[in-house]
């Protein structure tokens, strides 16, 4: 038999060999935790892009796993936490970076601090603090409050902004705290937007200033899970009032009903201590098929007493 031959016929058998491995594999596989079918056992709807709420109401029941450090699936309570990460630095080792933590990250895990999910209540136009899920929380809208609704469907209820004549922004505070959302604050958004939408984060520090983030949740044909190291993003300023630089007094818009709320200059917010944070697409409504939509959201951080 001739070399080249020989070459063909290894190639061959080598080729059925890994088909019949392939066939074997495929017949053996099972569904992930993430397949569609197995997160929707018992009819409940599924959310298989993205980080998971600790505390969700819509998604499956799901056994739960202890982590690497020992902590629930959520990562909450156990963790290492601030004392014992080797993100802090108590005068040693690696530098420190803007957020009071080592330039290349840290292991620490931030605490849960509130998971909001609105209330089962029928459809509200405009959505007011009753719609809240947690009620130890403050409800604020800017904007085209009027144009703001708060849906009620079969398995969900969410956040409805195409009716918006302008652009418009939800928060929530806390009366009695502020937020530390420095490393390793997280926010988790579940989004599910059309016609070109991007939810971006707003954030109100304490100094009253308002901020909105670069980065944001997109347009997407399912709901989406998304979450956010805060001192990760970008930040631009947020003008909440039409004033610029060399005009005197409040300059207000012809229509009285439209909102200015516009991303300036790049900003650079105190996330140490922060009194309101939420959502907007910074646009006005296009009605169904151009709006931004929010199921759910939660906060991941430490406490500041006021």
């Amino acid at each position: 038999m001739k070399f080249s031959t020989k070459i063909l016929a290894a190639a061959m058998l080598l080729g059925a060999a890994g088909a019949a491995m392939a066939q074997g594999g495929a017949a053996n596989m099972k569904p992930g935790p993430n397949d569609a079918a197995e997160l929707s056992k018992g009819g409940a709807p599924f959310f298989a892009v993205g980080p998971q709420f600790p505390n969700d109401p819509n998604a499956p029941p799901r056994a739960p796993r202890a982590g690497a450090n020992g902590a629930g699936a959520n990562g909450a309570a156990a963790g290492r936490g601030a004392a014992g990460g080797r993100g802090a630095n108590p005068g040693g080792g690696p530098p420190l970076g803007a957020n009071g933590v080592a330039t290349f990250g840290t292991e620490d895990n931030a605490a849960l601090l509130w998971e909001e999910h609105w209330n089962r209540a029928p459809l509200t136009q405009p959505m007011t603090q009753e719609n809240l899920g947690n009620q130890n929380l403050r409800l604020h809208i800017y904007g085209d409050a009027v144009g703001i609704r708060k849906t009620q469907h079969a398995n969900e209820d969410y956040t409805y902004t195409g009716e918006t004549r302008s652009n418009w922004a939800i928060t929530v505070s806390d009366p009695a705290s502020y937020w530390d959302l420095r490393v390793p604050g997280k926010i988790l958004l579940r989004t599910r937007n059309t016609g070109f939408r991007t939810t971006h984060i707003i954030l109100k520090t304490a100094d009253g200033k308002y901020y909105a983030s670069e980065e944001g949740s997109p347009e997407s044909s399912a709901w989406i899970n998304r979450d956010y190291i805060l001192a990760d993003l970008h930040w631009r300023n947020l003008t909440m009032a039409d004033a610029p630089s060399g005009v005197t007094g409040d300059r207000r818009p012809a229509d009285p009903k439209r909102a200015v709320l516009v991303p300036t200059s790049v900003g650079t917010p105190d996330l140490g201590k922060v009194e309101e944070i939420g959502f907007s697409d910074l646009m006005e409504g296009g009605f169904i098929p151009a709006t931004t939509r929010v199921n759910g959201w939660a906060l991941w951080g430490k406490k500041v007493p006021r």
